[in-house]
């Protein structure tokens, strides 16, 4: 509980935990908004990749505003664009004057106003946190990003079928507003990077995000896994769940065990100390082969929520633990910026991953795709965890980065 006994930190997590639950709402209501407005599953495709494509595309600048200006000014800025992107959602389709094109473009700049809080928001944890407890504080974090999915996903079923999709965005842009509500109460003395140029900021980025070996090689690891890997699981679920299990019900058993072990692996995020971070959380991500295989062979929900519980887990734990290796190794001024290029990386192919999964299967068949799915995580785990900058990381090892000022 040590890091939540800090004031900043627990501003930081509640208005952190506020905005998931909007965040994982949001999905719905704008899905069934589209399909309201007599839109397809393609505009609704198109939505979705509307907010992906603009927070890629955006996020090598989130990250150099997070280095150059005081991060929680950043944020609120950001939280404070989203909740006037989802107000002005909700304020369209409550009056009735919205159009399909018109939340397909609000799609794209919510998209891009997360993309100037992320990083930023990388960079202020780091600047509120003791080294010694960053870890802790990522498993905190995890536990209200995963705690708020089941919340979050239900109160948005329930407000767009009681009440109707705007009211749900109106409630997603109070969740913003609250949590810049709370980060103005936050007093931290940010580190602010020289200015100089906008690209030589994004060169010196780049060059930080090259610096160690790991860094690079992990992140293209993670975008390949999301393509060949998560994409197809997610993608080709529903579709084995409707032939072969008892459809929709069978499939939300699966997610949710996805997300009860997420929520796990944020609590053993907490406490845990591992010797080798970076091969520990590389073999355990292995082991989500399993519910790929499962699904291709046996398609039972009895074993496939437990594969998805144990997926969940290995994903959830990594992500604390990647955190924290990139937050405890990286120079404080420039670790928006490689934030931003560590999460536009790792998300580059997951849109193509979504997109093509379905022709690929009809091309190879259902349970070829899942098998290669399956083949290269295993494969590929094996090959990484074996490089050296990887095999002989650890925290106590690696060069600490420089302290940050204390707070005011």
């Amino acid at each position: 509980m040590q890091a939540l006994r800090d004031r900043n930190f627990r501003l930081l997590f509640f208005g952190r935990a506020i905005s998931y639950i909007g965040t994982y709402l949001a999905p719905i209501a704008v899905a069934f908004a589209i399909l309201g407005l007599h839109g397809s599953a393609s505009d609704v495709g198109l939505s979705f990749a509307a907010w992906t494509l603009a927070q890629v595309a955006m996020l090598a600048f989130g990250g150099v505003l997070g280095d150059r200006l005081p991060r929680r000014t950043v944020m609120i800025a950001g939280d404070s664009a989203s909740a006037f992107v989802r107000a002005a959602m909700g304020v369209l389709l409550v009056t009735h004057h919205a159009q399909i094109w018109e939340l397909i473009a609000l799609q794209g700049l919510g998209g891009a106003t997360v993309a100037f809080y992320n990083p930023a928001f990388y960079g202020l944890v780091r600047e509120i946190v003791p080294g010694e407890l960053m870890q802790q504080a990522n498993g905190y974090l995890a536990i209200a990003r995963y705690a708020a999915f089941p919340l979050g996903a239900a109160v948005g079923g329930t407000i767009v079928a009681t009440v109707g999709s705007g009211s749900a965005l109106l409630l997603d842009a109070a969740t913003y507003a609250a949590s810049a509500l709370l980060l103005s109460q936050v007093r931290v003395q940010s580190l602010v990077a020289a200015g100089s140029s906008f690209l030589r900021d994004l060169r010196d980025g780049w060059a930080a995000f090259r610096e160690h070996s790991w860094v690079p090689l992990l992140v293209g690891w993670i975008a390949l896994y999301f393509l060949i890997t998560y994409a197809p699981f997610f993608v080709l679920g529903p579709v084995v769940a409707n032939r072969s299990m008892h459809g929709a019900s069978s499939w939300a058993t699966v997610v949710t065990g996805e997300g009860l072990g997420a929520l796990l692996g944020g609590l053993v995020g907490l406490r845990v100390r591992l010797r080798r971070p970076l091969v520990s959380t590389g073999a355990l991500l292995m082991l989500t082969a399993v519910q790929n295989l499962l699904l291709a062979f046996k398609p039972d929900v009895v074993l496939l929520a437990p594969a998805a519980l144990l997926a969940g887990f290995a994903f959830a734990l990594g992500g604390v633990v990647w955190d924290t290796c990139l937050q405890r190794t990286i120079a404080p001024e420039k670790l928006a910026r490689v934030g931003a290029y560590s999460w536009m990386g790792a998300m580059v192919f997951l849109p193509a991953g979504y997109a093509l999964a379905g022709p690929i299967s009809s091309l190879i068949g259902l349970k070829t795709d899942l098998l290669v799915a399956a083949g290269f995580i295993i494969c590929s785990t094996l090959v990484v965890i074996r490089t050296r900058s990887v095999r002989d990381f650890t925290l106590e090892a690696a060069p600490e980065a420089p302290p940050v000022a204390a707070p005011s």
